[in-house]
């Protein structure tokens, strides 16, 4: 007579960081494309579910200054600093009024870590997807003069705000590897917390680790961003997908991170503002718009916008809270001039604007 025994129960998927537990959690909802590879951010670090991933990311956290409440840039910032001035600046929260404004008052001004070009919704968004091109400097598209001292570092990614704040930026970051003829761009993941933002990069010092995972300049890059409910956690998410920079195959990495909910990021879109960027990040306090840097041909095509993957459709004007372009006539506080090349080639920033979500952006700190 045989016993009969139950088979042995499945082994839990492989989970490498802080937070095993929250990353298997996190991994249920997504579909098998973006279940590969996936990380979550949490203020203890970052999980994986590969050992290779989490080889290849690095944490950081800034902490907010005691006095101004702003973020403080550290010695490693994973070349952000250029984006953590217009993290929490770009925005005033605003208390719902009996004329029914909900959301945030997005400012367009000087936020002295840049120039940029963003444009954003109104209120009641939970989902964006657009497809982007990202130049290459080795096809003469664009050049960081990173031997003017300004930290110039190309960025093109999404996010937006919840309600009453919670700034997120994902998308990628240009690089080059030793100043070698590799010419890639890495998703990042910056998130506005209590305490202070964190943010996932890929280690420049672990650049063939992450190989996998830095896509090919000179490419169209798919970029998703959405918010979920999962039980009492409200997550923030980043999908990328291209070419890889290194071997030429299909990439595909998954950015998690729960936010806090008094920062008012809601799944069903409430008062969520989503955003699309385009900037050649400086550090924060010392802007220079003449370093010599360009960027040509950003191209954002067929972006769609809604409050689930299910019923989002083409990004129109009626969606649209505004367009901002730094610096421009309007925005410049030294007056038109500072929006305008040296060369007498007309304005720094050029936009072929085709629609609310299909535009080109080009810019020339000349």
């Amino acid at each position: 007579m045989t016993l009969w025994t139950s088979p042995p129960a499945p082994l839990p998927p492989p989970a490498f960081g802080p937070d095993p537990a929250l990353l298997h959690r996190l991994t249920r909802d997504l579909t098998p494309t973006q279940a590969q590879h996936v990380a979550i951010l949490t203020p203890q670090g970052i999980t994986a579910n590969s050992a290779a991933l989490a080889g290849a990311l690095r944490f950081h956290r800034f902490p907010l200054h005691a006095v101004t409440g702003l973020p403080m840039q550290a010695a490693d910032d994973g070349g952000l600093s250029g984006l953590l001035g217009g993290l929490v600046r770009a925005l005033t929260p605003d208390k719902d009024d009996t004329a029914g404004k909900k959301g945030v008052t997005v400012h367009c001004r000087d936020e002295k870590s840049g120039p940029y070009r963003r444009v954003y919704s109104k209120p009641g968004y939970a989902y964006q997807h657009s497809t982007v091109y990202l130049p290459s400097d080795v096809k003469g598209e664009m050049k960081e003069e990173k031997e003017a001292g300004h930290g110039d570092t190309a960025f093109v990614y999404v996010g937006g705000w919840g309600g009453k704040g919670g700034a997120v930026d994902a998308g990628f970051q240009h690089g080059r590897y030793l100043g070698g003829p590799q010419d890639d761009w890495a998703p990042f993941f910056l998130v506005q917390q209590m305490g202070g933002p964190s943010a996932i990069t890929l280690s420049d010092e672990k650049q063939a680790g992450g190989a996998p995972w830095r896509l090919l300049a000179g490419q169209e890059a798919q970029l998703t961003f959405w918010v979920t409910q999962d039980a009492d956690l409200t997550v923030l998410s980043m999908n990328m997908q291209g070419e890889t920079s290194k071997d030429r195959a299909p990439a595909t990495l998954t950015l998690r991170a729960p936010i806090d909910a008094r920062f008012g990021w809601s799944a069903e879109g409430g008062a969520n503002i989503l955003k699309r960027m385009t900037t050649i990040g400086q550090k924060y306090g010392q802007q220079n718009l003449s370093t010599g840097s360009y960027m040509k041909g950003v191209r954002w095509q067929g972006s769609r916008i809604g409050r689930a993957e299910a019923d989002a459709g083409p990004w129109v004007a009626e969606q649209t809270g505004g367009y901002c372009t730094f610096p421009s006539a309007e925005t410049a506080e030294a007056g038109a001039e500072e929006s305008l090349r040296s060369d007498g080639q007309g304005p720094k920033w050029s936009i072929q604007f085709q629609d609310a979500g299909n535009e080109t952006g080009s810019v020339f700190l000349k």
